[in-house]
């Protein structure tokens, strides 16, 4: 690949080079002001689908379910002082902007029947002295609605349920964000003798994104500190710190500016661009440097000063020798995050789209600032060059390679032993998403996930949806049969705390009109009876029917409440009640389950088969570009085995230690092969250059490796520390990301600096 002649012309204008990219860093990151955080369970999930268009329907019906949960240790959840600071709470709830409804004890509507009417009326009176304690207790075991749902059975936990206004997206994050902190406030306020719990999607959602801002807070500079001194060991100058560190910051700031400037907030996924830019950035402006020394060295000699004819045309040659090198390896890693931005998940096509992005600019800055930059500083002393490799590490890449001449049979055989290792590993693989486990087990949303669970009823939703083919049908005593056997089968399913609907209120309104007489706490076999009972319901002004059967009757809702966030026990559980719909429903009448959580089901069960094509379709570009860009089929496909065993040991160590293969670590593969074939093409090109003296293939495999060994262990290291600061993630699933991607880029170091040169003097 020839130099482009722009090049020479651009660093003739230096100045001009440095002042236009300044000036559009300034404008770009002008933008980051806005820089918002978005960990909700919806970037998660796949955009466009059929299901997720189906839960928007049912939440225009019945509803969203943003909910939060409050939790609330007592003595006696009905002794009257209780009852007053629960009244005293649901009011200050209720007015707060963006809750659309506040559902407690003191405000539940309560069924009564007498002898000659039945009336609807406020479970707990205004008059709290007057309570009937142990009346007021049989009503509670009485009602379904009531018992786990607003009030645990031992009385020593009142609940209530806030109803949050749906915020949508984009700039409106913000303001769910501060409704929940909102309620948070007043709840702090309300000074209970017990500690309060917090539960819903909502709570999950705020605490995520105090997680992600502290993450984004520490990953950059800690990064930043990892990859200083690994320059400033490498290259032991204030150019060789800075200028890397500036191409990567400029890279960033762009990257992030469009990000913004697009109207996209940082998601659980693109919270790793920062580290993954700066490193990635910095191993590009790694091995321009190191040759950008050689190339001094080689041209002065010695102990020589050069002079700034001798500088510039240093500059020049490092330009000629490695652009080439680095736009493969910049090419080749825009192709491994290239497949992920054709995904669905929004957290994933973001991530593809914007990483690409940030490698093409940290390429461009490389070759256009960098040499901009050098060419304005004085030429440095070369009494003991910087960045040049001491005899101690040329002596020891020589003999490194001798080794790998000499032993290449037992390394192709250890490479053999561990890929069939990992392939029998990969088998083992589970494919499965668990929200919750987003967050450590002592995450306070973990913690009120679990005593919700104990005490009340889970914290993840589901709606099980009872569909009829015409309007007035739902109702009718056929089908509310089956979705009475339906319920019951539901609720005796392992991880649903509570399963409520429709049935229970035709049940409650049946006792009602017979005296209260608990015989009659049955659903009417009569359809006159039905009807009556449905259109008393509905006449309820406080919406009593409302949230569990639509208002043309063809959709009744079941409402559950389950501890189960892991997307294998949600896929149980589904087949659970499709299995049973289909056995106990009418002929035309349809089951569909949905809820936020439950679409992430889907996005897991996809997420192996996205796997599967997106990683084919980065091997078969990333082999395609090497073998275009060397003119050579044989170096291409050579270069994929050092590149491709990291990635098969990778999903070898999943299978046999037993981590999950989620959306977060399905992208691993894709983003570290691009990186990975960086060394090896730099590798490939030194080695090119060599062949063309004539030397032998022992000794050109020598020299390749100790001229660009050095760069290729300080650019690995530089990509293992920036994806190891990942580990001090809160997001488990983060953290799981940066300890395998800086395992495939530890192995693949290793398959570079062992396999490759025995490869390559094999061939």
């Amino acid at each position: 690949m020839r130099m482009p002649s722009l090049w020479p012309w651009l660093l003739r204008r230096p100045r001009w080079v440095l002042t236009a990219s300044l000036a559009l860093t300034g404008f770009l990151a002008w933008h980051l002001r806005n820089l918002d955080f978005d960990s909700s369970p919806s970037t998660l999930i796949l955009s466009g689908s059929p299901e997720i268009e189906y839960y928007e329907r049912m939440t225009r019906v019945f509803g969203s379910d943003r909910v939060l949960l409050i939790g609330i240790r007592v003595m006696d959840a009905l002794s009257p002082e209780t009852l007053q600071k629960t009244r005293n709470l649901t009011y200050e709830l209720e007015r707060i902007p963006g809750v659309t409804r506040v559902l407690s004890l003191t405000n539940v509507a309560d069924v009564r029947g007498g002898e000659d009417e039945v009336s609807i009326a406020p479970l707990v009176p205004e008059d709290l002295g007057a309570i009937d304690k142990e009346a007021l207790r049989a009503r509670l075991q009485a009602n379904p609605l009531y018992e786990k749902n607003l009030v645990s059975r031992d009385l020593r936990m009142a609940s209530l349920i806030v109803f949050l206004e749906d915020p949508g997206q984009g700039a409106a994050l913000a303001r769910g964000r501060e409704i929940t902190r909102s309620v948070r406030a007043v709840v702090g306020r309300a000074h209970w003798d017990s500690p309060v719990i917090l539960g819903g999607i909502p709570e999950m959602e705020l605490e995520g994104t105090e997680n992600m801002i502290r993450d984004f807070r520490v990953f950059t500079p800690v990064t930043l500190v990892l990859i200083a001194a690994i320059l400033i060991a490498s290259f032991r100058s204030l150019r060789g710190l800075l200028l890397p560190l500036s191409v990567s910051g400029l890279a960033l700031a762009w990257t992030l500016g469009v990000l913004v400037w697009s109207g996209r907030p940082l998601k659980v996924t693109t919270l790793v661009l920062p580290s993954l830019l700066v490193s990635n950035g910095c191993s590009y402006a790694i091995h321009f440097l190191a040759q950008y020394y050689r190339s001094l060295a080689s041209a002065c000699g010695g102990g020589l000063a050069p002079d700034r004819k001798t500088h510039q045309a240093a500059v020049l040659e490092t330009l000629k020798l490695t652009h080439t090198a680095i736009f493969i390896s910049a090419i080749t890693t825009m192709a491994g995050f290239g497949s992920l931005a054709f995904n669905r998940i929004p957290a994933i096509s973001d991530l593809g789209l914007f990483a690409a992005m940030g490698v093409f600019l940290s390429y461009v800055f490389c070759i256009t600032v960098s040499p901009a930059a050098l060419s304005l500083l004085p030429p440095p002393k070369l009494h003991n060059p910087a960045g040049n490799q001491s005899d101690r590490l040329k002596h020891f890449l020589e003999r490194l390679a001798e080794f790998d001449i000499r032993r290449r049979r037992w390394i192709h055989f250890i490479a053999l032993a561990a890929s069939a290792w990992a392939v029998w590993g990969i088998f083992r693989i589970e494919v499965h998403t668990n929200y919750l486990g987003y967050f450590h087990k002592s995450a306070p949303v973990v913690r009120a996930a679990q005593e919700f669970h104990e005490q009340l009823a889970g914290i993840s939703p589901l709606s099980i949806i009872i569909e009829t083919p015409r309007p007035q049908h739902v109702t009718d005593p056929g089908v509310l049969r089956a979705a009475d056997r339906l319920q019951l089968k539901l609720a005796s399913t392992p991880g649903v705390d509570l399963a409520v609907s429709f049935v229970d209120i035709l049940k409650v309104l049946n006792r009602a009109f017979h005296s209260e007489d608990p015989r009659h706490f049955t659903l009417p076999t009569d359809p006159e009876a039905i009807q009556e009972l449905t259109e008393f319901a509905e006449s309820d002004p406080g919406g009593l029917s409302a949230d569990f059967l639509s208002e043309d009757r063809k959709l009744l809702r079941i409402f559950a409440r389950t501890n189960l966030f892991d997307s294998s026990e949600i896929r149980h559980l589904l087949d659970v009640i499709q299995e049973e719909g289909a056995r106990v429903l009418p002929p035309g009448t349809t089951v569909h389950a949905t809820g936020t959580l439950a679409l992430m089901n889907e996005t897991s069960d996809r997420v192996a088969a996205g796997q599967v094509k997106s990683l084919a379709l980065s091997v078969l570009l990333i082999a395609l570009i090497v073998i275009l860009l060397f003119r050579s089929w044989k170096i291409g496909c050579l270069a994929m085995i050092p590149t491709g065993i990291p990635i098969l040991l990778f999903f070898g160590l999943m299978g046999w230690s037993g981590l999950s293969l989620n959306v977060n670590t399905s992208m691993i593969a894709n983003i570290a092969i691009g990186i990975a074939v960086d060394n090896c093409v730099h590798y490939l090109v030194h080695f090119r250059k060599n062949r063309g003296r004539g030397a032998s293939t022992s000794e050109i495999t020598q020299q390749s490796l100790a001229s660009v060994g050095g760069a290729m262990i300080s650019a690995a290291t530089a990509l293992a520390l920036g994806f190891l600061v990942f580990g001090l993630s809160r997001f488990e699933p983060v953290a799981q990301f940066g300890y395998l991607a800086a395992f495939i880029m530890a192995t693949n170091l290793a398959a570079d600096i062992f396999l490759l040169p025995s490869l390559m003097c094999s061939k």
